[in-house]
């Protein structure tokens, strides 16, 4: 569009420009009134703000509401409907700024920014003057709504170059949440609301940690100024941008560029700064000091129109270093609606005025006590900001057509009490070229350049705004083909429409060169050139209506619309290399391709993507030479390449390329039936080590492969219900399935069956165990039902023969290789051996002989080896030699045991015939060391006889000893002893 250029003429005296600023509240309680043309001070404000604050008036100066950034008082001074609670800050440099919404009386945005604690951004509440009974009110739903989730403390706002919208401009962060402000926002508010699409200025150069400090724009738009306050203990790389700025503002796009350093000395600080109304000086607010402590002020005047303006900076006032009572704190600047600049001097009851801000050095007329605050209040920091439209008159127009009519809208100012107006449309040739209607239209039949003007007479003043405009031919739209475009990897619906083939179709059918187009959502805003889709914007499929504007005209466009497709975009999802097994080991093989299809595809719908196969990726690209899914394949047409596309519309592809790979197929060698011998429970069923058939087939290769044992083919095939490796079979014969895998990227595998068997375990039978004498030969034999017998002592005939004693085992094998083992035994009877005997003696014929003997019995005694007896004791025996023989049953040997009987004869008769003709203890000469006593009956000693000698002979000292009975002790040598007496007789 093109930018407005007003040429205002006065006809009286400038008094007010417009009405909107007449009210002003602001400081403690302060209070000022522009509406008798100069300011007249109250104490009706309800205001209590060191810095941020905002007022606004009707188009005829009535106050409507004013706001510190959190509440909101209505023109009764109470608190507005749903009006407490903003995000704004008293604390805050620009705590708010209050904006008309263009072409509605009714509805104005209140635009906040608050300070660091907390951080609330940029956000805008939306006041309805026909709430409440016309004392307004904030809508619910339009309360603190978030622009920006960061800012600085800086607002502003410009008319855009239609004359009717407006630009809403604050500064911020590029990256929020860094506490870095590098970047200008500027907003559009249009008569259908504020607009979705933010133009951002990027200003590193002026980048800042500090929030204070206040945004500034010229009445005319054309300049913007940015005021930054010192961080302390900042970085400095961060802080480029302390101190003062101009740029330029394109009240057109939004944009804010060229920054423009301005120079001071280096010990001040800029906070406050304002511009001429003529747009042309800029004055800025200097202190030693900040965060409302008193310094030193300095007020400066920058010449935007002259060279090196920004080096070379007039001083309009300045305080006296060397006194301290004129000192005071930072402070705002703000022109006024009669044109003056308005000065803060922070807890005074007035403020300071430049009468003549056009004016340039001491003629701008510095006023340091210039207007006086009513009793009891004073100003603070900070004064109101206002909307530059409301400080020239201006009207608006939107361009109609050739043939069309042209819109016009007339300042608000037209619409007060006692005001009247007049148009001139500039179109001479028209019998309607004049109008008295606040807000006409006229049809320019022909196209062309046309003065128009507009004359507003108040009963104070006379404005007559001229601008120029141009009315063109419609230019023509045409029609444009419905575009589908493929979606991105995401498939969210979204995508970018590429707005040169939209351009390349909407210009075809037009000549001129300087048309603009517009992409919008829907036909009202189209028409209205309102919200329009920025490029590279993603969009979801539907209609879309272009906008084509003739831009040397401010109305003149036409309309076209087209249908926009967002086509589900395939994703070609990673894939492995795909494998298959060589089945016989041959290099070829038939592979499918459809689980490489179903990898690709992954969880997209096969019913909205078609994959297909091909050799090369020029034939996947062209879709050519496509491969059917079962192919052969042998070691040379590897890689292939996947084409996924959409089904409907098949330009929408991706392209991936894999390797099939053939992969060894495991086979197992023959393997035998694995046989095993029941044990004695002969109940076939056995425990199978399978490791042994493991090892044999493991034996065959050097790969690494698995080997697992299954009950049936199904298992092995699935690798389920595997065997252990000792295996108890359930049968004597049962058939068992070997499963060969391999540990490749896939499962090659071979599978045999193979048969356990369980033999029947043979029986052997052996002699009986035996027992024999010592030295009798024994034959042990085996049965007959063996292939081969192993005895225990080495032997390998069936029949062994063996004097020796002990157990004998004999292993029979059969033809399976089954045993049996049985043990029998040879003994040997133990020979008849003395243990001990026992004599009964000195007796005469009551002695005893008793032989105890060992061995195997039972035995038979005898002491006459003629007659033998079961009892080993014999009785009534006289004394005298007996030969006793032991003889077993066994009849392996015969004991013969000599005895004696020892006794003292009974008499003797010593008469020499050569019978007892000595008394000697019968076979005493078995006791040798016997001691044999004889006495008389008085127990005198007679006679100590030889144990192996013949006796006594019945003398002493060699003198015959009378026939009577004598006695005798008889001591043998194991202590026992034996007397008795004995005759002699003559």
């Amino acid at each position: 569009m093109k930018k407005l250029l007003f040429l205002i003429l006065f006809f009286a005296c400038l008094i007010n420009a417009q009405n909107q600023a007449n009210w002003w509240f602001f400081g403690s309680n302060a209070g000022l009134d522009f509406n008798s043309g100069s300011p007249v001070a109250n104490d009706l404000g309800q205001l209590d703000t060191t810095e941020g604050c905002a007022t606004i008036s009707d188009a005829c100066g009535n106050l409507l509401f004013y706001t510190d950034g959190i509440t909101i008082w209505n023109r009764n001074h109470q608190v507005m409907l749903n009006g407490s609670g903003l995000l704004g800050d008293p604390s805050s440099t620009q705590s708010g700024i209050i904006i008309p919404m263009p072409e509605n009386e009714n509805l104005y945005y209140i635009f906040t920014v608050g300070d660091f604690n907390p951080v609330t951004g940029l956000n805008y509440s939306v006041v309805d003057m026909l709430l409440d009974n016309g004392l307004g009110a904030v809508i619910p739903s339009q309360k603190n709504i978030n622009l920006l989730p960061d800012s600085s403390e800086k607002v502003t706002a410009s008319v855009h170059s239609n004359g009717r919208d407006a630009w809403i401009i604050s500064y911020a962060e590029s990256n929020f949440n860094t506490g870095i402000f590098d970047s200008f926002y500027a907003f559009k508010l249009t008569p259908q609301g504020l607009d979705n699409n933010v133009i951002v200025s990027n200003s590193p150069s002026t980048r800042v940690e500090d929030r204070r400090g206040y945004l500034k724009i010229a009445p005319d738009g054309s300049k913007i100024a940015l005021m930054n306050q010192f961080l302390p203990n900042g970085t400095p790389a961060n802080n480029l941008g302390t101190g003062a700025f101009i740029f330029d503002f394109d009240t057109t796009n939004g944009s804010v560029t060229n920054p423009t350093e301005l120079s001071f000395p280096s010990n001040l600080l800029a906070y406050g700064g304002e511009f001429s109304l003529d747009s042309r000086l800029f004055y800025l607010d200097l202190n030693t000091a900040q965060n409302g402590v008193f310094g030193e002020r300095t007020l400066l005047q920058y010449d935007t129109t002259s060279p090196n303006y920004q080096s070379n900076p007039i001083t309009i006032y300045q305080t006296d270093p060397l006194d301290s009572t004129d000192d005071v704190s930072r402070g705002a600047l703000q022109i006024g609606p009669d044109g003056k600049i308005y000065y803060s001097n922070d807890l005074k009851n007035y403020l300071s005025v430049i009468d003549q801000p056009n004016n340039i050095g001491a003629s701008a007329a510095f006023i340091l006590n210039g207007v006086s605050l009513a009793p009891g209040t004073n100003v603070n920091e900070g004064l109101p900001p206002f909307y530059n439209a409301f400080f020239t008159p201006r009207f608006s127009f939107v361009e109609g057509c050739s043939g069309n009519p042209t819109q016009f809208t007339a300042d608000a100012l037209a619409t007060c009490p006692n005001t009247t107006l007049l148009w001139d449309f500039g179109d001479t040739t028209s019998s309607t070229n004049t109008s008295i209607v606040i807000n006409p239209s006229h049809t320019y039949v022909n196209p062309g350049d046309y003065q128009v003007s507009l004359t507003i007479t108040t009963p104070l003043e006379t404005f007559t705004i001229i601008d120029t405009i141009t009315v063109v031919n419609q230019p023509n739209a045409g029609t444009i083909n419905d575009i589908i475009v493929c979606d991105d990897l995401s498939n969210d619906g979204l995508a970018t429409i590429d707005f040169s083939l939209v351009s390349q179709q909407v210009l075809q059918n037009n000549t001129s060169n300087n048309l603009e187009i517009s992409l919008h959502y829907n036909l009202t805003e189209a028409q209205q050139d309102f919200n329009s889709i920025a490029p590279n914007t993603e969009l979801t499929a539907g209609i879309y209506y272009v906008r084509l504007d003739n831009l040397n005209s401010n109305g003149c466009y036409d309309v076209t619309s087209f249908e926009f497709n967002v086509v589900n975009s395939p994703i070609a999802n990673p894939i492995q290399t795909q494998y298959t097994c060589d089945i016989g080991n041959d290099g070829i093989e038939t592979i499918d391709f459809t689980q490489a299809a179903s990898e690709i595809l992954g969880s997209q719908n096969p019913i909205d993507f078609d994959v297909s196969f091909y050799s090369s990726n020029n034939d996947a690209q062209n879709r050519i030479n496509e491969l059917p899914y079962f192919h052969i394949l042998n070691a040379t047409n590897s890689p292939f390449y996947a084409r996924i596309e959409n089904s409907d519309f098949t330009s929408c592809f991706e392209i991936i390329s894999f390797d099939f790979e053939l992969i060894e197929e495991p086979q197992i060698p023959f393997i035998n039936d694995f046989e095993v011998c029941d044990d004695d429970s002969r109940d076939g069923i056995e425990i199978f080590d399978l490791t042994t058939i493991r090892d044999q087939i493991l034996s065959s290769t050097t790969s690494n492969w698995d080997v697992s044992f299954h009950p049936d083919q199904a298992s092995a095939v699935s690798n389920s219900n595997a065997l252990p490796d000792n295996y108890q079979n359930t049968q004597a014969i049962e058939q068992i399935y070997i499963r060969l895998a391999n540990n490749g990227p896939i499962t090659c595998i071979d599978t045999q069956p193979f048969t356990i068997v369980v033999n029947e375990k043979p029986v052997i039978t052996v002699t009986d165990p035996v027992v024999t004498c010592p030295d009798d030969e024994v034959t042990l034999t085996a049965s007959n039902n063996f292939d081969s017998y192993l005895w225990s002592n080495g032997e390998t005939t069936r029949s062994i023969t063996t004097t020796l004693p002990g157990i004998y085992s004999v292993t029979g094998i059969d033809n399976n290789g089954c045993t049996d083992r049985i043990s029998t035994s040879i003994n040997h009877y133990d020979l008849t051996q003395l243990e001990s005997i026992e004599i009964e003696q000195f007796t005469i014929r009551s002695n005893s002989i008793r032989i105890d003997v060992t061995g195997d019995g039972p035995w038979q005694y005898s002491i006459d080896n003629f007659i033998f007896q079961d009892s080993p004791v014999f009785t009534n025996l006289l004394p005298g030699f007996y030969t006793i023989t032991v003889r077993s049953q066994t009849n392996c040997n015969t004991l013969t045991v000599p005895a004696t009987i020892v006794a003292a004869p009974p008499y003797f008769t010593p008469n020499e015939d050569g019978f007892h003709d000595y008394w000697q203890v019968t076979a005493i000469e078995t006791e040798p060391d016997a001691s044999i006593y004889i006495f008389d009956r008085f127990g005198k000693l007679l006679k100590q006889l030889d144990p192996l000698g013949v006796g006594w002979d019945g003398t002493y000292n060699n003198n015959p000893m009378p026939s009577t009975d004598y006695w005798y002790l008889v001591e043998l040598a194991d202590g026992r002893s034996f007397k008795g007496h004995f005759s002699l007789i003559r």
